[in-house]
C-alpha cells in the first residue's frame, strides 16, 4: 500500500511581476537622467520612485551592482542576426544597433554615469564590459571574419582595430553631444562604406598592400 503524507502540499512561490522589474529599471533611468549619481541612489529611493515596496527591490537585486547591470543590459538593443547578403550588410546592421542606443538619451546618460563612477563601481564596470560589451564586439569581429572568408575584406587586417574604427565615429558624436541628426540605418551604412574602402579587397589598393608597415590596418 502506498504511504500517504500529512505534510501540506508545497505551493510554488509567488511569481515576480515583470511589470515591477520594468518599473524599477525605468525609475533608475529616470533618476540618473534627472542628475542622480549611481552612488547617490539607494535601493530604498529607487523603490519609492518605482512605486513598489522595498522588498520588491531586495528580492530581485541584493546589491546596486546587480541592479545597475540589469539596467545596462536593458538599454541595449538585441543583436541582429548576421544573415545579411554580405559582410558589409552585417556590419552596417550591427552599427545601426549602436546608433539606436546612443539616440536613447536615458541610455546615454546611464553610460555617462557609469564612466563617471567607474572607480567607485569597479566590479560593475568590469562586468559591463565582460557581459554586455564583449558579446557585441565578438559579433562585430565575427562579421569581419566572414568578410575575410568571402573575400570582401583583406586577410591581413587587424580585426580588433577595425572594430574600434567602426564604432569610434559614433562614440565621438556622443562625446560632443551631436547625435540628434543620426539615423541608425543610414549612419551605419555610411561608416561601413568608409571603413570598407580602406580594408576591402576591391582593387587591391597598391598604396596599402605594397608599402611595408608595422600596422595591420
Amino acid at each position: 500500500m502506498a504511504q500517504t503524507s500529512d505534510a501540506p502540499e508545497r505551493r510554488p512561490g509567488r511569481q515576480r511581476d515583470p511589470r515591477s522589474n520594468q518599473a524599477i529599471i525605468e525609475a533608475v533611468l529616470d533618476m540618473i537622467s534627472a542628475g542622480a549619481t549611481l552612488s547617490g541612489l539607494s535601493l530604498v529611493t529607487i523603490a519609492r520612485e518605482a512605486g513598489v515596496s522595498r522588498n520588491s527591490v531586495y528580492r530581485r537585486w541584493k546589491t546596486k551592482d546587480d541592479l545597475y547591470l540589469d539596467v545596462l543590459q536593458a538599454i541595449n538593443r538585441p543583436l541582429p542576426a548576421l544573415n545579411g547578403a554580405s559582410a558589409k550588410d552585417n556590419v552596417a546592421k550591427l552599427l545601426g544597433v549602436v546608433v539606436e542606443r546612443v539616440l536613447d538619451k536615458r541610455a546615454s546618460n546611464m553610460l555617462r554615469a557609469l564612466d563617471a563612477e567607474a572607480q567607485a563601481f569597479p566590479t560593475l564596470h568590469r562586468r559591463y564590459f565582460e557581459e554586455i560589451v564583449a558579446p557585441r564586439r565578438a559579433a562585430m569581429n565575427l562579421a569581419l571574419r566572414r568578410g575575410i572568408e568571402s573575400g570582401e575584406v583583406r586577410a591581413n587586417i587587424d580585426i580588433d582595430l577595425v572594430s574600434d574604427v567602426l564604432v569610434s565615429p559614433v562614440l565621438a558624436r556622443v562625446a560632443s553631444g551631436l547625435t540628434s541628426q543620426l539615423d541608425p540605418e543610414q549612419t551605419g551604412r555610411r561608416i561601413t562604406e568608409l571603413v570598407f574602402t580602406g580594408c576591402g579587397n576591391i582593387g587591391q589598393r597598391l598604396d596599402i598592400v605594397d608599402e611595408p608597415t608595422d600596422w595591420k590596418v
